[in-house]
């Protein structure tokens, strides 16, 4: 029975890492087509859901930092340091959002380098980014820190941090 075990745990463990190497391949593949790693968590890549397997590498990734018990009670393995230099080659972000977020956000120094306000106007747009929509959002943003987390929650908008207000009216924005 004990070599039973041993067998099937050895072929599930190659399966997976077999798995791994594939969706990697396919990872690459996007990469090498698109210039960049930022698949859609809805992307299907050659039939393979490849937008929700690159999410859970991120999960995965996050669980780097947990204790051994809570990665237990998740029954997550955190990425190996060899899969995460790998992915971090073909250049995926861990924090998407917070990579957009900033990304946007040296958009909006440059306006205002430019035209020295960083009041941009809503349908303005900067290098194919939507910047004016994206101020917007981030005034809607300000204006949910009045709310509650009920409200927050009900609407689906995060509040915007204070670092994030600080950096904002540091440019010139007005609320």
């Amino acid at each position: 029975q004990r070599m039973v075990a041993e067998r099937m745990v050895a072929t599930v463990a190659r399966e997976l890492t077999d798995r791994w190497e594939m969706m990697y391949g396919l990872l690459q593949a996007f990469w090498e087509r698109e210039g960049d790693s930022n698949v859609p968590k809805r992307h299907v890549e050659d039939g393979e859901r490849l937008g929700g397997w690159l999410q859970n590498q991120r999960q995965r990734y996050k669980t780097r930092a947990l204790s051994e018990a809570e990665r237990k009670a998740r029954s997550v393995s955190p990425l190996s340091d060899a899969e995460v230099a790998r992915l971090e080659a073909l250049g995926v972000s861990w924090d998407p959002v917070a990579q957009q977020w900033e990304r946007m956000y040296s958009l909006l120094a440059a306006y205002r380098e430019r035209e020295g306000n960083g009041n941009v106007p809503g349908k303005h747009v900067e290098d194919g980014e939507r910047l004016g929509g994206w101020l917007q959002n981030q005034r809607q943003r300000y204006k949910t820190r009045a709310l509650s987390e009920v409200e927050r929650t009900a609407i689906s908008v995060s509040p915007l941090s204070d670092a994030e207000m600080a950096r904002l009216e540091a440019l010139g924005v007005s609320w």
